[in-house]
C-alpha cells in the first residue's frame, strides 16, 4: 500500500515535466514516453497486485463498450486516504482522437475540442477519459473529478502518468479510453490508431483527488 502511494503521490510531479512541443511534427511515443513514465525504481508488478486487491467497496459501474457486454466496476476503497482519494478501474483502452489537430482528427471521428472546450492535442498529451456522470457525481465522499486531474496508469507492465483530459459523455457512457500518444505508449508493437485500441480489458487506471471537499 505504501508503495502505491509513493508512486501516486509522484504523479504532480511527473506531470509537470515538459511535454513535446505542439508545434513538433510527427510525434514519437518511444520519444516522448520519459517525459510521463513512472521512475524505473518503482514495483509496478506490486502496484498492479494491491489495485488488483482492492475491490472490496464499488462505486460505480460502466461498460466497456457500446454493446455492454463487459462491465468495469469503478472502486472507492482508497477514496478517504489522507490527503488524496483514489478511485480506480481495470478496462480495456479504446482510443480518444479529439484534439487541436485537425490532421489527426480528420477520418477517425474526432472533435477539435476536448473536455470543457480546452484544445489538448490527443497526438501529444498523455490522458484518461472517464464517464461524464461518474466525473461530476458529488456523491462521492463530497468530491468530484476535476479537469486535469493527475492519474497513474499501469499498462503492459509499465506505469505512465496521465491527465483527465477528456470526458465520455453519449446515451451510453463507457469505459476505458485514454489519448493517442498513451495508448501508443503503453503499447507500441499493437497499431495503436483512432480506429485501432487495445482490446483487453487490462489496463488499470486510477484517479487521484485531493482530499478538499467541494
Amino acid at each position: 500500500m505504501h508503495t502505491l502511494l509513493y508512486a501516486l503521490a509522484l504523479a504532480s510531479v511527473a506531470l509537470a515535466a515538459p511535454l513535446p512541443s505542439q508545434n513538433s511534427t510527427n510525434p514519437s511515443a518511444d520519444s516522448n514516453s520519459a517525459n510521463f513514465a513512472a521512475a524505473p525504481d518503482i514495483d509496478v508488478a506490486r502496484i498492479l497486485t494491491a489495485v488488483k486487491g482492492a475491490t472490496k467497496e464499488s462505486t460505480d459501474r460502466y461498460p466497456t463498450s457500446s454493446a455492454q457486454d463487459h462491465w468495469a466496476e469503478i472502486y472507492k476503497d482508497w477514496s478517504a486516504l489522507e490527503h488524496v482519494s483514489v478511485y480506480h478501474f481495470i478496462a480495456d483502452m479504446d482510443i480518444d482522437c479529439d484534439g487541436a489537430d485537425a490532421n489527426f482528427v480528420r477520418g477517425t471521428g474526432g472533435d477539435p475540442n476536448t473536455g470543457w472546450d480546452h484544445h489538448l492535442d490527443a497526438s501529444k498529451v498523455p490522458w484518461y477519459v472517464i464517464p461524464e456522470k461518474f466525473a461530476y457525481d458529488k456523491n462521492h465522499e463530497g468530491h468530484y473529478i476535476k479537469p486535469n486531474a493527475p492519474g497513474a496508469i499501469i499498462c503492459d507492465g509499465k506505469m505512465f502518468y496521465a491527465i483527465f483530459g477528456d470526458s465520455k459523455y453519449q446515451k451510453t457512457e463507457v469505459i476505458g479510453e485514454g489519448s493517442l500518444l498513451l495508448g501508443k505508449t503503453c503499447f507500441p508493437k499493437d497499431g495503436i490508431s483512432g480506429n485501432n485500441g487495445h482490446g483487453p480489458r487490462d489496463v488499470a487506471c486510477g484517479s487521484i483527488l485531493p482530499t478538499h471537499k467541494q
